[in-house]
């Protein structure tokens, strides 16, 4: 008389495939989500935004850059020129691009100029025309121009 059942003590010439069909049921249907998503965005036309430089290259560009030179455009299409200590009000965009040539041309902004960095501070009311006249006018001028903007996360 044994303690232990026949039926355990023989080995077992069976293999229980319930859980690989599980597993393999769930693999199918991962893959097959991630391709329908894929196919999805490629039938729609669209190429997706990625926001943000990697950490690296973000100190690349933080290394790269001199002067920074912020300008602001109000709602009502004014510009400012910020320094550390005043706010000047500068009549039109053209105005702005001669001062960014005079300032590079007494030397007061680094030799490349991609070591100079223009900000724009756009109001969310701002109307188009005088921001485009100002990219348009420091671009003629060969600076870059980095428009600021607040991410809204709400939404």
């Amino acid at each position: 008389m044994s303690f232990v059942p026949e039926d355990q003590l023989k080995p077992k010439l069976g293999l229980n495939l319930a859980p690989m069909i599980d597993f393999v049921f769930l693999m199918l249907a991962f893959f097959a989500s991630l391709t329908i998503t894929k196919v999805t965005l490629k039938d729609a036309g669209i190429s997706l935004v990625k926001v943000g430089a990697t950490a690296e290259m973000a100190k690349q560009q933080e290394d790269k850059v001199e002067k920074v030179i912020s300008i602001s455009i109000s709602k009502n299409g004014e510009y400012k020129w910020l320094t550390e200590y005043h706010e000047l009000l500068i009549k039109d965009a053209d105005q702005i691009g001669l001062e960014l040539a005079r300032q590079y041309e007494m030397g007061a902004l680094p030799k490349e100029k991609e070591k100079t960095q223009v900000l724009l501070q756009i109001d969310r009311e701002a109307t188009w025309s005088p921001i485009s006249q100002v990219i348009f006018s420091i671009r003629d001028q060969g600076f870059e121009v980095h428009p600021i903007y607040q991410p809204d996360f709400a939404n």
